[in-house]
C-alpha cells in the first residue's frame, strides 16, 4: 500500500510575499492579475495539489497532510531582533514581558513571570498579530481546503507550540554561539518533537494499514 504525507514549509510566510514585489500565480498557463496576496496564492496551490492528488494516487493510497510547525520568535521576528532563549517549555497560562527580560538576553534565568490567561493564544493566534501567526493563519486555509477530501490533517501544531525550549538558538554548545549564529527560532534540535512527531505518524499509518486489511 502506498503511503502519501505532504506539508508546507516556513517559505509560506508574509516575509516572502512582499506587497512591493509580489509573488505571480498561474491558472490555465495564464498570470492571475491583480497578484494574490499570500493566503489566497496558497488556496490556488492547494486546490491545484488536491485536485492533481485526487486524479493520481489510487483511492486506497494512505494520504496525510502534517500542519504547520510553529516558530517561538520573541520582542520580534527572524529579522527584528527576536529571540527564543528559553529553556523549558511554555506553560498554557504563562507568558513574560518583554521590558523584564535583559536587554541582551545573555541570562537564560527568565524573570518577572506574568500570568495570562491563554498564553498560548497571545503568541500564536493570528487575531493577536503577534510574529508567530502564521502557522495558525496557514492552517486555518489549509483546514478548510482539505474538507470534503480523503486526506487526513495530522495536527502537530498545538503540542510543538509549548516547546518554545526545543529550538538550537540555546543549544548550539558555545557561550557566544547567539552572537554567531543568530537565534534559530524556526528549526528543532531537541530530542522529543520530531520523535513525537515520527511517533504518531507511524501509529496512524500502522492504523490506516490495519483498517485495509
Amino acid at each position: 500500500m502506498k503511503t502519501l504525507t505532504n506539508g508546507l514549509s516556513h517559505k509560506w510566510n508574509h516575509d516572502k510575499f512582499p506587497r512591493e514585489k509580489p509573488l505571480v500565480f498561474y491558472k490555465a498557463g495564464q498570470p492571475i492579475v491583480p497578484p494574490l496576496g499570500i493566503l489566497d496564492g496558497l488556496n490556488v496551490v492547494l486546490a491545484n495539489m488536491i485536485t492533481y492528488i485526487e486524479k493520481e494516487f489510487p483511492k486506497n493510497t494512505l494520504k496525510f497532510w502534517r500542519l504547520q510547525s510553529p516558530r517561538h520568535f520573541y520582542g520580534g521576528d527572524w529579522n527584528q531582533n527576536g529571540s527564543c532563549l528559553f529553556n523549558k517549555p511554555l506553560e498554557e497560562n504563562e507568558t513574560f514581558s518583554i521590558c523584564s527580560l535583559p536587554r541582551a538576553l545573555s541570562s537564560i534565568g527568565l524573570k518577572n513571570k506574568i500570568l495570562i490567561h491563554e498564553q498560548l493564544d497571545l503568541w500564536f493566534d493570528p487575531r493577536n498579530n503577534g510574529v508567530n501567526k502564521e502557522a495558525r493563519e496557514m492552517n486555518f486555509v489549509i483546514e478548510k481546503a482539505l474538507q470534503g477530501t480523503d486526506i487526513e490533517l495530522v495536527d502537530f501544531t498545538h503540542l510543538s507550540e509549548f516547546r518554545a525550549d526545543a529550538h538550537p538558538a540555546i543549544w548550539l554548545g558555545r557561550k557566544d554561539a547567539v552572537a554567531i549564529w543568530g537565534q534559530d527560532c524556526m528549526h528543532w534540535c531537541l530530542p522529543g518533537v520530531p520523535d513525537t512527531w515520527v511517533d504518531i505518524l507511524s501509529q496512524l499509518i500502522l492504523d490506516g494499514l490495519g483498517s485495509t486489511g
